[in-house]
């Protein structure tokens, strides 16, 4: 949304309502959805409990725009770097770095996925849009997995399974640092999770080229 054509009453009014988001956010990761009231997300976001429900229908409702808002912010960090037009191993490389960011920006949304779900993306309606995003992303990675092999820069896997993997493991990755953060710490994690998988899929040639270019660690 161009919030530069929506007039001040309308930029206030949204500007109102992601405030109740990000106090909702606090409020739910820290203590869980069920332990929290409209009352609590009141007085912490500092409205009105009437206020909130010109905003949401229920607390159900928030929560589900709350998944929706997190999981669109995670999309738009990731799928423009799958879908750009550099090399398949460096969209592969720059999909797992930018899991710091996504962790980093993301704390309280992951915990607060955790705490509700842990790794579940079963029928609960309210995780549709993180199961959308899961199946889009493992499909990206699946087919630039197939134009590397294409491409003979890829050794001869299965691409679905070496697709479905990297997701899972950055997955994992996620929740267990946010748990507790330390940057440096997952910013090696990742690393590594890059070189496990990349030396695993790279032919030799490109693999010496792969270990020539890591020597500089991606920086602060």
């Amino acid at each position: 949304m161009d919030k530069t054509k929506l007039s001040r009453k309308e930029r206030e009014k949204i500007r109102h309502k992601e405030e109740i988001l990000e106090a909702a956010l606090s409020l739910f990761s820290s203590k869980g959805f069920h332990n929290v009231s409209m009352q609590d997300i009141a007085s912490e976001s500092e409205f009105g409990v009437g206020t909130l429900y010109n905003f949401f229908e229920s607390k159900e409702q928030l929560f589900v725009e709350l998944m929706k808002a997190g999981i669109e912010k995670i999309g738009q960090l990731l799928i423009p770097i799958l879908d750009s037009n550099q090399e398949e191993e460096k969209k592969l490389s720059e999909f797992i770095r930018a899991h710091v960011d996504i962790i980093e920006s993301n704390i309280e949304f992951i915990k607060l996925y955790v705490s509700q779900y842990g790794m579940s993306t079963s029928a609960n309606p309210m995780l549709k849009d993180i199961s959308v995003l899961k199946t889009t992303i493992a499909a990206k990675l699946e087919s630039i997995i197939k134009a590397g092999m294409q491409k003979e820069i890829f050794r001869r896997v299965h691409p679905e399974i070496v697709a479905l993997s990297l997701r899972a493991t950055l997955e994992a990755f996620d929740l267990e640092s946010s748990e507790h953060f330390e940057k440096a710490k997952v910013k090696d994690g990742v690393l590594k999770i890059e070189r496990f998988f990349l030396n695993a899929l790279l032919r030799k040639e490109a693999d010496s080229d792969l270990k020539q270019s890591n020597l500089t660690r991606f920086g602060e």
